[in-house]
């Protein structure tokens, strides 16, 4: 069983460039989640229809760095004009020609920014279809039992914490064992089936009957790139939805249960060790632009 970290980039998405999943390799190797220690943890794929000359345009100097030597796989894949939606690229996570049977697979958007904590789930170990028993995470037994009655997998998605998203999950980062979802699979191939999802979220929402697994709440966060107001209502929902979680379901090593999810003017606080993936939404601007964000995320 070998580790894959996997994320897409198309030309038919004009809110995901190379530079962004040049970012986010760089905050990969930052927290050492595909060598660490003169060993390679997991294979970082991008599943795109740019080429790697064009990552590598995008890298500039970065490209001839030691420093950046981390290996990564750019796979070929068609555009996605004849998709619903640039989204429904995610679906080569879940069949192509690289990955083995059962292989520990996750999803991350290029637009996260891998933060503190996340080899916790990089180590994580999901059920196998039909087995809860092998997983690091806490199943319910009438959950196990179900899982062992009808022979699911399972795929593991946040739950939207936030209220800002159009479904019930955040499509931002997600694991699954390769290979066991091949009545999905086919569904994610078929356009009859598609066609009647607006994203690839939807499509999981509406189509998936196996066994959801969600993560502790705010391990997968969000941040509003240039919009204060914004990031002041995360913190609102974050009381609401997460905080009567805790103690139970903190998880921040190395940080402050009772901080806020997003803590300005603060002398020591800034984002809730809580969250190890954070989605950086760039709709009022740039990250680049994003002061705060550029002192202590980026």
């Amino acid at each position: 069983m070998a580790f894959n970290i996997a994320t897409t980039c198309m030309k038919g998405d004009p809110n995901r460039t190379p530079s962004d999943v040049v970012r986010l390799k760089l905050h990969l190797d930052k927290q050492r989640l595909i060598m660490h220690e003169g060993m390679q943890l997991c294979r970082f794929v991008i599943f795109s229809d740019y080429t790697n000359e064009e990552f590598l345009d995008a890298a500039g100097g970065w490209a001839e760095d030691e420093n950046a030597s981390s290996p990564y796989m750019v796979i070929p894949v068609e555009g996605c004009d004849d998709l619903p939606h640039p989204s429904f690229a995610i679906r080569h996570v879940f069949k192509n020609t690289r990955f083995g049977e059962k292989d520990k697979t996750m999803f991350i958007d290029c637009k996260v920014i891998p933060r503190g904590v996340s080899h916790s789930i990089l180590f994580s170990s999901l059920p196998d279809r039909g087995e809860p028993e092998h997983t690091s995470y806490a199943i319910a037994d009438e959950d196990a039992q179900a899982i062992r009655d009808n022979d699911w997998a399972t795929l593991n998605f946040p739950i939207d914490w936030t209220g800002t998203e159009e479904t019930t999950i955040m499509p931002y980062f997600f694991q699954h064992n390769y290979g066991e979802h091949d009545e999905l699979v086919a569904k994610m191939h078929d356009i009859n089936v598609i066609s009647k999802y607006k994203t690839f979220a939807h499509f999981i929402e509406g189509e998936y009957n196996e066994f959801m697994l969600p993560f502790q709440p705010a391990v997968i966060g969000k941040y509003y790139a240039n919009n204060k107001e914004k990031n002041l209502e995360l913190n609102e929902a974050y009381e609401k939805n997460v905080r009567p979680s805790y103690p139970e379901q903190w998880r921040g090593t190395g940080g402050d249960e009772d901080a806020l999810y997003i803590s300005y003017d603060h002398d020591w606080r800034d984002i809730t060790r809580q969250t190890s993936m954070l989605y950086v939404d760039e709709t009022d601007g740039p990250m680049s632009d994003d002061y705060y964000l550029n002192l202590w995320v980026l």
